[in-house]
């Protein structure tokens, strides 16, 4: 049924490791996308779609990557001769929205079966009217959010042009964490651990829990009408947008009785400015943001230091995963892995991503929306956006065991609420 491998884009690395590292049937390090088809044409069928995959999953090795074993026995990379398109694209009805998230949610909380091929998508058609939904997963380990743009050719319309698009993500070399300047890291070193530091007093965001439980809420606004209200507050979009998840959860906090003062945040960021890998070319940068602040313009402040610091300083490097593997167990590879999540301790992930893609259809059917949902790693609050074109969309995923339920849908009443007053700001 399948055969090992090893070849520059299946091999994996210490960077895709992590992944494995931290992935428990409670926390599964799968990430999602949320594909929503705009509503007036016919529906597809999933006969349709289900051809349409399958002539697409023969397009890159990457698609029939799977993974034997991996959390407490080294991982075996195994490469599909094909990909069993039943069972990786499954189709489901739904009743109304309630129901929707119902099921997505289930998703979000199961792990994907090993060892097939690392990725699932499954088709949401409504009972009545309503628009059809895509839910695509992929193992972290398979690829970051960046390079996962590649999977959106396993549906995407395009001319074997524009399909051309998504080979940087699909057969470059899997991703290896660069040598650094011993002086680089000794001042990364440093960063992390003022800023690690920085996020012990005050703290009170809830953790999260084994519950594997999981809620999410999507949100989306304009481009444009962003950038417009981050000008308006003398600040950049991503300073911005910082401050405003900022604002939101000082206004909105989850435990009313006990806000946190300061909210210790992972931060993505890359390491490969030219966006050409496989795999997982991502840091986390540690950043706290004021938990007890409504004032924007303080939260603006605070957010526009920790990112200087974090370009000056460049905290995330002190914790990338090394180039090549430690000559260690894998068993204690996991535990140090699992020891050093536990000590970064971070409240909440906040990811601020750009969009490459220009297809926007599925079988001539236009992508109304397109909304990311990030695993839970260590904490109990995902914010994720997509920049992609005139709209961003954010995909917001909670614990409803350590958060209180509803919470996602809280924030995103009051984060829409914190944009507005922005927007109209003096």
């Amino acid at each position: 049924m399948s055969t090992e491998t090893t070849s520059a884009v299946t091999e994996l690395t210490p960077s895709d490791h992590t992944y494995l590292h931290l992935d428990t049937d409670s926390h599964p390090m799968h990430w999602s996308m949320l594909l929503e088809l705009a509503t007036g044409g016919p529906q597809l069928a999933v006969a349709d779609v289900r051809e349409r995959v399958r002539e697409r999953s023969e397009l890159f090795e990457l698609f029939r990557m799977g993974i034997l074993n991996g959390r407490w026995r080294k991982p075996q990379v195994v490469l599909a001769e094909k990909v069993d398109v039943d069972r990786h694209l499954t189709a489901a009805d739904y009743a109304d929205e309630a129901d929707l998230r119902k099921q997505v949610a289930t998703l979000l909380e199961t792990p994907l079966p090993r060892p097939q091929p690392m990725w699932h998508i499954t088709m949401f058609t409504p009972r009545g009217e309503g628009p059809q939904f895509f839910l695509l997963r992929v193992h972290h380990a398979v690829s970051d959010g960046i390079a996962g743009a590649a999977f959106a050719a396993l549906l995407a319309d395009g001319t074997p042009e524009e399909l051309t698009e998504f080979e940087r993500f699909a057969t470059s070399p899997r991703f290896r964490t660069p040598a650094v300047d011993a002086e680089v890291l000794k001042e990364s070193k440093a960063a992390f651990n003022e800023q690690w530091a920085a996020g012990r007093k005050g703290r009170g965001w809830p953790k999260l829990t084994k519950s594997g439980e999981r809620e999410y809420a999507l949100y989306s606004a304009s481009t444009r009408d962003l950038r417009r209200a981050a000008k308006k507050n003398g600040a950049t979009v991503h300073e911005f947008l910082l401050a405003a998840i900022g604002r939101t959860v000082s206004i909105a906090p989850p435990a009313a009785a006990t806000p946190a003062e300061v909210i210790r945040v992972t931060l993505p960021v890359t390491n490969d400015p030219a966006f050409r890998h496989t795999g997982n070319a991502v840091l986390v940068s540690p950043l706290n943001l004021l938990g007890n602040e409504a004032d924007l313009a303080r939260q603006i402040e605070r957010t526009r230091s920790q990112l200087a610091t974090i370009e000056k300083r460049r905290p995330e490097l002190a914790t990338a995963a090394p180039a090549t593997a430690p000559g260690l167990p894998w068993a204690m590879q996991r535990m140090i892995a699992g020891a050093g999540m536990a000590h970064m301790s971070p409240d909440i992930h906040i990811g601020i991503n750009p969009g490459f893609s220009r297809i926007r259809a599925v079988l001539g059917q236009q992508i109304a929306a397109l909304t990311p949902l990030s695993p839970l790693a260590g904490y109990s609050l995902s914010v994720t956006a997509l920049i992609l074109g005139n709209k961003t969309s954010f995909g917001i995923v909670i614990d409803p065991a350590a958060l209180p339920a509803g919470y996602a849908d809280t924030f995103v009443e009051q984060f829409d609420r914190v944009l507005n007053e922005a927007a109209i700001s003096e």
